[in-house]
C-alpha cells in the first residue's frame, strides 16, 4: 500500500490534480482513517528531493548568486536577489494560514466531501487563463504575494497547489514557464520545513526496522515517479495543454460529490 500511495504522491505532485485529495481518496476506499501525517511528510520528502535534483542547476545558481550580492555586493546579480524576495513574499500566506487554521485543514484531510468540494476550485482555477487570456507581464513583487495566497488555499486538500499557483500566475500574465518554475522554488522552503519537522518527530518516536524500511522505499518511489512526472509537466506545458487537466478534476468532483 506505501509504494502505491507513493506512486499516487509522485505523479500527482508536479500535475495540478492535487496529492493530497487523491492521497485522501485512496485512504478512504483502503479505511486508512488517521490523523498521522508522517507517511504523507515522507512521500512528500521524495517529492521535494526529486523537483531539487529536476531544478538543481538553478537552485544552484540562484543560491550563490544571492551569497555574491549580499556579501560581496555583485550588482550583477541584484535580479536574482529580487527573485529570492519574491519567493519569500510568496510563501508567507501559506505559512500563515497553516499555523493559524492546521486543526481545521487536518480535519479537511480526512473528509473525502469535502475534497470533492476542493476540487471545483482546481477546476475554476485551471480554466481561469482561458477565460482571462491576459497580456504578458513580468514577474512583481504584488504578482508573488497572489500567486502566494493561491498557495495558501492550497492547503486544502483537493485543491492543487501546483494547480493554483501555476494557473495563477498564467492568469496574470506570467510566462507559463517562468510560472511553473515560481511554482516549484516556493514549494521547496515550506516543503523542506514541514519535512524536517516530521522527520524529528519520526526520529523521536523511534518506529521499528520495517516501518524504516517502508518509509525509505516510499521516498524512493515518490522520488523517482515525481521527477518523470516533472518532465511531463514541462512538456505539457509547451504544448499549451494545461487547462486540459480541469476535465479530470471536475470529473473527480462530481464522483466524490455523488458517489462517495
Amino acid at each position: 500500500i506505501y509504494v502505491i500511495l507513493a506512486i499516487i504522491q509522485g505523479i500527482t505532485e508536479p500535475l495540478p490534480v492535487s496529492s493530497s485529495g487523491h492521497l485522501v481518496i485512496f485512504k478512504h476506499f483502503f479505511d486508512l482513517m488517521s490523523d498521522n501525517a508522517t507517511l504523507e511528510i515522507m512521500l512528500h520528502a521524495g517529492s521535494l528531493f526529486a523537483i531539487i535534483l529536476f531544478y538543481f542547476k538553478d537552485i544552484k545558481t540562484l543560491f550563490f548568486n544571492n551569497l555574491s550580492f549580499i556579501f560581496k555586493k555583485d550588482v550583477s546579480f541584484k535580479e536574482d536577489f529580487i527573485f529570492a524576495v519574491k519567493l519569500v513574499i510568496a510563501t508567507i500566506p501559506a505559512g500563515i494560514i497553516g499555523l493559524l487554521y492546521k486543526d481545521a485543514i487536518t480535519s479537511a484531510l480526512n473528509d473525502v466531501k469535502w475534497v470533492g468540494w476542493f476540487y471545483l476550485i482546481t477546476t475554476g482555477l485551471l480554466v481561469l487563463p482561458k477565460i482571462i487570456k491576459p497580456s504578458s507581464k513580468p514577474l512583481s513583487m504584488m504578482h508573488s504575494f497572489i500567486i502566494g495566497c493561491s498557495q495558501a488555499v492550497a492547503l486544502l486538500p483537493g485543491v492543487s497547489r501546483s494547480g493554483s499557483t501555476i494557473a495563477t500566475s498564467m492568469a496574470l500574465g506570467i510566462k507559463p514557464e517562468e510560472g511553473v518554475k515560481f511554482s516549484f522554488f516556493m514549494f521547496i522552503p515550506i516543503a523542506s520545513l514541514v519535512i524536517v519537522a516530521g522527520s524529528i518527530d519520526l526520529v523521536q518516536s523511534a518506529p521499528d526496522l520495517t516501518l524504516w524500511i517502508a518509509y525509505g522505499v516510499s521516498i524512493l518511489v515518490s522520488f523517482v515517479v515525481t521527477y518523470y512526472a516533472m518532465r511531463w509537466l514541462s512538456y505539457i506545458i509547451k504544448k499549451d495543454k494545461y487547462h486540459y487537466f480541469a476535465i479530470y478534476t471536475l470529473a473527480l468532483s462530481l464522483l466524490i460529490l455523488f458517489f462517495l
